[in-house]
């Protein structure tokens, strides 16, 4: 159902070890809305699968946050949320931003890790 939603929503499926099993309906409501707002191609780079932290109540493992490119075509997403969205309390180094898309809170960080890519780390809730 969700991979449906994003192709007709113009979002490409993620590749490779990326599963959105078990991510939430608002969740990819959210990164639709994400799309059309910022008219920024999306490129999902991390969902639910394992690796991700489960830590807090709004965690990669219970569906409320998708990894997006910050590279390439992923530019325009952070753009759009430097110039868009209010700026926030980093979250230890990772400067943050948080906003709303059709009621949806959104939380954006653009993390750092000492160990893979460079990459925003959106939670929807």
């Amino acid at each position: 159902m969700a991979l449906r939603q994003l192709a007709a929503a113009g979002i490409k499926p993620p590749v490779g070890r990326i599963s959105l099993h078990g991510v939430r309906a608002r969740t990819i409501q959210g990164v639709i809305a994400l799309k059309k707002a910022s008219r920024c191609t999306i490129v999902i780079t991390g969902g639910t699968e394992s690796g991700h932290s489960t830590k807090g109540p709004y965690s990669h493992a219970g569906g409320y946050k998708l990894d997006l490119r910050t590279r390439d075509e992923g530019r325009c997403v952070t753009n759009w949320s430097k110039n868009t969205q209010r700026k926030g309390k980093p979250r230890g180094n990772d400067p943050r931003w948080h906003g709303t898309l059709n009621g949806i809170s959104t939380e954006y960080v653009y993390e750092t890790p000492r160990k893979g890519g460079v990459h925003w780390d959106i939670t929807f809730k």
